[in-house]
């Protein structure tokens, strides 16, 4: 394995880890990019948040909101009580990208937020579970799809999860639903990110009038969780982040 995307896969998990206890009532968006820039710049000031300038994003993470689902631009909204709050970001250390995404409540949610979270989240490990040398990104697909659709929520058509490496977004798309043993057959050091995205709704979205910010059509909550990983010839992949 490359130890600098080893690095910053590690790098994402331990920032990451740290934004999520920061997901409090009265906290913002900003607060977090903010503090996202300054930790990172800290503790390795050689790596890069990747996601400011990328295709002219203006900030350094995405924080969604509720019904938002991806790519959100941080702001001075005031967490509340309940929020559904999805962090993604991505971090660059020596030309290697390394990519993660959790859905965090803020405070108490309700017991249906909360079993959304729970789905997704069992989706992300699903999916990687059948990511495998020789199987094939429809197994991936597949699996998030029985999974969420199984439990009565939906998943996303229009956005998918992506390969990754010394470039944030390359081939092969890897969408959140799927035939088994169709599409991409997954080879031994293969770089992914695998990102299950759902709906407490209807899976059709709308973006909002600053260009980036992808929410529910219907305004039903939203959850989104990711990791990057790497294909084993015979093993489980290993997750980076």
């Amino acid at each position: 394995m490359n130890r600098d995307i080893k690095k910053a896969g590690l790098l994402v998990h331990l920032l990451l880890d740290d934004l999520c206890e920061r997901v409090t009532v009265g906290n913002t968006g900003n607060v977090l990019n903010d503090y996202a820039e300054y930790a990172l710049k800290w503790f390795c000031p050689s790596a890069i948040l990747a996601c400011k300038g990328f295709h002219g994003f203006p900030k350094s993470i995405c924080v969604s909101i509720n019904e938002e689902i991806i790519h959100s631009i941080p702001n001075d909204r005031k967490f509340v009580e309940g929020d559904i709050i999805k962090i993604d970001l991505v971090i660059k250390f020596n030309d290697w990208y390394a990519d993660s995404a959790r859905t965090i409540i803020c405070g108490e949610g309700t017991e249906e937020d909360i079993r959304l979270a729970k789905i997704c989240k069992e989706c992300l490990y699903k999916g990687i579970a059948v990511a495998r040398n020789r199987w094939t990104i429809g197994d991936i697909g597949f699996a998030i799809q029985q999974h969420a659709e199984k439990n009565g929520f939906s998943v996303m058509r229009e956005f998918s999860g992506h390969g990754i490496g010394q470039v944030i977004h390359k081939e092969p798309s890897i969408p959140c639903f799927g035939k088994q043993r169709k599409g991409y057959k997954l080879k031994t050091g293969d770089l992914l990110c695998i990102e299950p995205m759902l709906f407490a709704g209807n899976p059709r979205i709308v973006k909002k009038e600053d260009g980036w910010t992808i929410r529910s059509a219907d305004g039903m909550q939203t959850a989104h969780f990711e990791h990057t990983i790497e294909i084993q010839r015979k093993d489980l992949p290993i997750i980076l982040t």
